[in-house]
């Protein structure tokens, strides 16, 4: 397996969690071209910054896991995933212990499959999953909005709006026409408004609960 190098984002957040919050860039190149744990280590030291302590941040980073790129939708999220590589296979009861977790995490009994080295947990467009992989074992979290649906029907309301608008208009009725365009059209944008105002903070309330339930996965997994 190759050796992980961490990105200079990467870098910089690392340095930031190993001094809480006081990082001080002088000690790392503009562009670093990733670096790995050791070489992390001795920069660190070079700066003063406990090696211990970046590698604790380091193993912090890594168990939130690898967030996928956002699917978006009109320019607003619309889909989220993030795996992260696990220490090893969950036992039958560490499994019970993540499902207790996943309940509690997002409000919902949800249902637990499990076929083969295969564990899932889903409620509705959301899914989690701890699958082996050829190295080892991973958790993967995936959830979709329901931005495209929402979407579908303002943009279904609004070119019937068009339409209804178009023939009442033809019949000679100006004051109908206009009273359809006004109804059917405003219940569109009212469609559109929802998402626009919902999905960011449907984003960044998934993404806070994905990377705590991954956090959690690695750190109880840890152990022997």
């Amino acid at each position: 397996m190759s050796t992980r190098r961490y990105g200079d984002d990467e870098v910089r957040e690392i340095l930031s969690l190993a001094t809480t919050g006081a990082t001080s860039d002088r000690s790392l190149p503009a562009e670093t071209g990733g670096l790995t744990l050791d070489e992390l280590r001795h920069i660190a030291q070079d700066a003063g910054i406990d090696p211990a302590r970046v590698a604790d941040a380091a193993a912090s980073l890594d168990a939130r896991g690898k967030p996928a790129p956002v699917r978006r939708l009109l320019g607003l999220p619309a889909a989220l995933s993030r795996v992260v590589d696990l220490p090893r296979a969950p036992t039958n009861r560490e499994w019970e212990q993540l499902i207790s977790e996943f309940r509690t995490t997002f409000g919902a009994q949800g249902l637990a499959t499990s076929s083969g080295g295969l564990r899932e947990w889903s409620h509705g467009n959301l899914h989690i999953s701890v699958e082996p992989t050829e190295h080892g074992e991973q958790l993967r979290l995936s959830t979709n909005s329901e931005a495209r649906a929402l979407n579908g029907m303002a943009l279904a309301t609004g070119a019937m709006s068009l339409l209804m608008t178009a023939a009442v208009a033809v019949a000679g009725k100006p004051e109908k026409a206009l009273a359809v365009l006004t109804i059917l059209g405003g219940i569109a944008l009212a469609g559109f408004a929802a998402n626009l105002l919902r999905l960011p903070r449907w984003a960044r309330e998934r993404e806070r609960q994905m990377e705590a339930i991954a956090q959690h996965a690695v750190k109880l997994l840890a152990s022997p």
